[in-house]
């Protein structure tokens, strides 16, 4: 099996006392690909330090939206920049209607801004939609997407809005933990989302896999607390029980539907 983790946040200080080992063990069980997703300028440099350090990271710079009362003024500019220096995307973006405190209009202003770097570049974009997926479409509708698509990361909205989304270029990944015994309905959405649309995700350090879930068995967690990449062997091997495929099919139609979005510039002579 070659793996590709589609989102995650390597670059979280929660993984920084365990990052060696971390990264070690994804080599050993072979991540071939990971999309490691900025959330401020202020990890960025974190993000772009860890692409540096290893070949199978694809850097991600974008203001999540939980931040996006917290920005500089210049926070675009400083976007550019890293867009500049190295192979990268857009992401995490996004809006989110579920945290408290944050002010919707400045959500909004925040990702159509960076929407629009990424459609102008046409770079593929990471997007989160926390209890938001229908605001989410209208504004995908009204102002428009890159050409290469967008990743609707840990996709939790409803099963009527798939086919609204795939139709505009939209792919949908599933953490971990969705297969907990209590994510139930929203796992049972991914049974009626193209195949040629799904992508999997670990969202490391957050959405761990759930040690009540039948597939926990033989997942690793390197004695760590919190999620890592290592854990999207269990995504893998859920998608496949899910959808009844086997391990080599699973693996060819993620690792096309990974290329598919981030392009052979995102990765593809890495798969083996």
């Amino acid at each position: 099996m070659a793996f590709i983790d589609a989102h995650n946040h390597l670059q979280d200080e929660r993984l920084s006392s365990g990052l060696d080992t971390i990264l070690a063990e994804c080599e050993r069980i072979g991540v071939r690909r990971a999309v490691v997703n900025g959330t401020h300028p202020r990890d960025w440099p974190r993000v772009a330090a860890l692409a540096e350090r290893c070949a199978w990271i694809l850097p991600s710079f974008g203001v999540h939206p939980w931040y996006s009362n917290d920005i500089p003024t210049d926070y675009l500019s400083i976007l550019e920049g890293y867009l500049n220096r190295s192979r990268s995307v857009i992401g995490e973006i996004g809006i989110d209607h579920w945290m408290k405190g944050i002010d919707r209009e400045r959500q909004e202003e925040v990702f159509l801004a960076q929407l629009a770097v990424a459609r102008e570049r046409n770079l593929p974009v990471t997007i989160h939609g926390l209890k938001a997926w229908g605001r989410l479409l209208e504004l995908l509708r009204a102002h428009g997407v890159p050409q290469k698509g967008f990743l609707l990361h840990s996709y939790s909205g409803p099963r009527e809005l798939v086919g609204a989304f795939a139709e505009l270029g939209g792919y949908f990944s599933v953490a971990p933990a969705f297969f907990a015994p209590q994510r139930g309905r929203k796992l049972e959405v991914f049974r009626h989302i193209p195949v040629d649309r799904i992508l999997p995700e670990t969202d490391a350090p957050d959405q761990g896999p759930s040690i009540e879930a039948d597939l926990y068995r033989g997942v690793k967690n390197l004695g760590l607390a919190v999620n890592h990449p290592g854990n999207i062997q269990l995504v893998y091997a859920g998608l496949g029980h899910l959808l009844g495929r086997s391990n080599d099919d699973i693996n060819e139609r993620l690792r096309d539907n990974f290329t598919r979005l981030f392009g052979p510039d995102g990765g593809e002579s890495n798969f083996s």
